[in-house]
């Protein structure tokens, strides 16, 4: 259970990482390898938590197996964290309210056709 916005977005990095790294094992299937993949945060706080080996007071909570994106990031250098801009963000049209023309804007970025 997340008790702060930083657990929340700490635990999604988690996710997706681990989504990207099952992606990224798909398309080596077909020939296409990768050294590290990126991943795009929007929460600064996040992806220093995610870089840095400290022991930090405030997430001791967080369960150990979100933990293990400090491997991927850290150690083995497998998952690129990268802080992307709010207003670059198009995942912003699924949990914020946006005007029409920046949800069409990320609805084009994403190669959503639209009629």
């Amino acid at each position: 259970m997340a008790l702060s916005t930083l657990d929340t977005e700490y635990m999604a990095a988690v996710e997706a990482s681990k989504e990207t790294l099952w992606l990224r094992g798909l398309v080596e299937i077909f020939g296409i390898v990768r050294d590290s993949v990126r991943v795009h945060c929007d929460s600064q706080s996040a992806i220093h938590l995610a870089k840095d080996h400290m022991y930090h007071k405030q997430t001791k909570h967080i369960d150990v197996r979100y933990h293990k994106i400090r491997q991927w990031v850290v150690d083995d250098k497998t998952i690129d964290m990268v802080k992307i801009n709010t207003k670059k963000n198009p995942a912003i049209m699924m949990t914020k309210t946006i005007p029409v023309e920046k949800f069409r804007a990320f609805m084009n970025f994403i190669q959503v056709l639209q009629r």
